[in-house]
């Protein structure tokens, strides 16, 4: 992970988790392995997260981000391995794909559609690179959903 992101969450002194089994129980709950550094930020931080550089707030990975993802699997039909990590905001969610290791803003007006299908350009190539942006505002989110 990023030292300035460890830096930064260590910082604010609220976001260690004291649980970190509890997250390898969600994964298996929602049934997906996603990469290390995924596994890693989990295990050692707790969210909700909140960020300057965009609306989403980042939901934590046990419970609120379970019950999220479930009800998009279930409601809209998102793929196993996509786990949901943010409420809906202006109509989009942010979704993580846990075999292809890309963050995407989804929004119920097609890009649903096309996460379903498995066309959908991710926004960030790497969780890692989401969290670049949403803690530091460094890189930027694709061109799809710059206008």
């Amino acid at each position: 992970m990023n030292p300035e992101i460890t830096s930064y969450l260590d910082s604010k002194g609220c976001y260690f988790r004291n649980r970190p089994w509890e997250v390898d129980e969600a994964l298996t709950r929602l049934g997906v392995t996603p990469p290390r550094e995924f596994v890693e930020f989990f295990r050692k931080y707790e969210g909700g997260f909140g960020s300057r550089h965009i609306s989403f707030e980042l939901a934590d990975i046990v419970g609120h981000a379970e019950e999220l993802t479930q009800t998009c699997r279930d409601v809209h039909g998102f793929p196993n391995q996509c786990v949901v990590l943010s409420d809906e905001v202006a109509d989009a969610v942010l979704v993580y794909d846990t075999l292809k290791d890309e963050m995407y803003d989804v929004d119920f007006e097609g890009s649903d559609e096309k996460l379903r299908e498995g066309t959908l350009e991710p926004d960030w190539p790497s969780f890692s690179a989401f969290l670049e942006f949403y803690f530091l505002g460094q890189g930027r989110m694709s061109a799809r959903n710059i206008s």
